[in-house]
């Protein structure tokens, strides 16, 4: 194997591996492995990282967008699971599925209390495998109809004046997933602004599915 220059050996570390192009050395995390009907080890690249080149160094890879991206309303169920987690446990006490009531009631202030608006809602990750398609008798409907009058009742005392405000913004926040992470969608100044006035946060990251 040909000796690599001393300014592609720097990046030269342990299961990175060098090829020469046209344009520089393109450099590749991968791994050796036995394949049946070879005598040798082949190679398999894990990871393009990027060209390295004399006058510019490592030009690292763009990242490609994988498969698999998933959007779903995040900031209304975000700020209502924050101020009113607590409505939940009544309904507990009560014998009730208080889950249920409380994502039915969220998505009630979206006008989406079904099935479809409960998959495309982060409160899906949040409260996974609820059935929103199951009819509710009628002592489960009044603790509903109770839990939404008290849901709103904690927003307003809350958030005081900017409740609507802050209501409303909120439901142009999504949670984006991409490349195996979770992302914030871009999140508006004033919804910024009022969401650190009132102590919420959109501490939403990592690999939850």
């Amino acid at each position: 194997m040909p000796q690599l220059p001393e300014w592609v050996l720097k990046y030269k570390t342990k299961g990175v591996y060098a090829r020469k192009t046209k344009n520089g050395y393109a450099l590749y995390k991968g791994h050796s492995e036995r394949v049946k009907g070879k005598s040798y080890p082949v190679f398999r690249c894990d990871e393009y990282l990027g060209i390295v080149t004399q006058e510019n160094g490592l030009v690292p890879s763009s990242p490609s967008v994988k498969p698999g991206i998933k959007v779903l309303r995040y900031g209304l169920a975000r700020i209502i699971e924050s101020s009113c987690a607590s409505l939940r446990k009544n309904p507990h006490r009560l014998g009730f599925d208080g889950e249920l009531l409380f994502v039915r009631a969220v998505l009630s202030m979206e006008d989406r209390e079904h099935r479809n608006g409960y998959e495309t809602s982060y409160l899906s990750l949040m409260f996974p495998s609820l059935d929103l398609e199951r009819h509710l008798n009628a002592k489960e409907q009044s603790q509903l109809t109770t839990m939404k009058t008290q849901m709103l009742s904690k927003l307003r005392e809350r958030f005081k004046q900017d409740t609507d405000e802050l209501l409303e913004l909120s439901t142009d926040l999504y949670a984006v997933f991409v490349n195996e992470n979770w992302h914030l969608s871009y999140t508006d100044e004033r919804l910024i602004s009022l969401a650190a006035k009132h102590a919420v946060l959109f501490d939403l990251g990592g690999k939850r599915r």
